[in-house]
């Protein structure tokens, strides 16, 4: 008996020092934004802004109010009537308004909204734009699906998708998740599934609204919080994520086909349900990308999106050039704490899209 508790304690140490080496690895020496999940969320809220239980996935809880915090931010937020970070808006509304659609970079993830692109916009050009961004992980297949079920349903004569290769190819790749998200089995969000000659909508769970999911057993869900709550699994994830991607990752250049398949995919969807509207796709560049262009001396996906806007009457606006030539010092267009635009990036970002979008 006492060998045997010998044996648990040196195994209870030896988990407990390889956990405390991945922790100050993840967090002091190489942080890369893998945690546990219980460190692991959107961000630090006052109180409750993020729901799944739309046919797109993530969106906010109508008519509330929050804080979101981060180390370089602290932001009010607040939502409309039909759960969209934006002041009221009317169904029936002047026809000459716009609609935008994208991600956290949409939604203005850490500044303030009068300080966002959409914002800045509308009190310039001297219209509408009403702003349908979410943050968590909302990619493309979850921007058609929104405009399908509810942005469309609102007057306007054009659309402004904010298109961020950065994580929009994978966004709705459900064999990434699969494979590095652990939340894949728990989130109600739609992943591309191919038929044919084109891609449905994939739940890997049920709507929430239908009623909670079954619960697992003792042992399974016992294991699983472990797994989802361990520095040395979160670990591992990053080890292979990193693995998959090349050095100096860009989404401007390492997408694969059947990724870049699927995303033009729901390009082409949002434009076809738009019909005559004018539909801009406006490429959004991280700091890599800007890095990974020049080193390239080329611009995959900017050569790619400038044919496909024009096969398909959409105007491509590549942010890249003109925001560097904006701010040569891309750096400084983003949050020190964050991978999004200060301020200064919606600036710069309106700067290039009001003349776009004047034309």
């Amino acid at each position: 008996m006492r060998r045997l508790g010998s044996a648990l304690l040196a195994a209870f140490l030896t988990l407990a020092s390889i956990e405390f080496a991945c922790f100050i690895w993840l967090d002091l020496v190489a942080p890369n934004g893998w945690r546990p999940s219980y460190v692991h969320a959107p961000s630090k809220f006052s109180g409750p802004w993020l729901k799944e239980d739309d046919p797109w996935g993530a969106w906010h809880y109508s008519e509330t109010g929050a804080r979101q915090h981060e180390d370089c931010f602290s932001v009010a937020l607040k939502s409309n009537w039909f759960g969209a970070r934006d002041r009221e808006r009317t169904i029936d509304g002047d026809p000459h308004r716009t609609i935008v659609l994208g991600d956290s970079f949409a939604e203005g993830l850490g500044v303030e909204a009068a300080e966002r692109v959409s914002d800045l916009l509308e009190q310039r050009l001297g219209r509408e734009f009403l702003n349908f961004g979410a943050q968590y992980d909302l990619g493309p297949l979850q921007y058609q699906i929104l405009y399908d079920k509810l942005a469309s349903r609102f007057a306007h004569d054009q659309v402004l998708i904010l298109f961020l290769p950065d994580n929009d190819f994978t966004d709705n790749d459900a064999d990434f998740w699969r494979q590095y998200r652990p939340d894949f089995a728990r989130r109600y969000r739609p992943y591309y599934q191919a038929t044919d000659d084109r891609y449905v909508p994939h739940y890997p769970v049920p709507n929430p609204k239908d009623g909670p999911l079954p619960a697992p057993g003792f042992l399974a869900s016992a294991g699983e919080t472990i797994l989802d709550n361990s520095w040395a699994m979160a670990a591992i994830r990053s080890i292979r994520y990193d693995r998959s991607r090349p050095d100096h990752y860009s989404g401007y250049f390492d997408f694969s086909d059947s990724e870049l398949k699927a995303v033009l995919w729901s390009f082409a969807q949002i434009k076809k349900l738009a019909g005559d509207r004018n539909v801009t796709i406006a490429i959004i560049p991280r700091r890599g990308d800007f890095t990974r262009v020049a080193a390239e001396g080329k611009n995959r996906l900017g050569e790619i999106m400038r044919r496909f806007g024009a096969e398909n009457g959409i105007d491509i606006v590549d942010l890249l050039a003109p925001m560097q030539a904006i701010q040569p010092e891309t750096g400084k267009l983003f949050l020190p704490c964050d991978g999004h635009w200060n301020a200064l990036g919606n600036r710069a970002a309106a700067d290039v899209l009001e003349k776009a979008l004047r034309r």
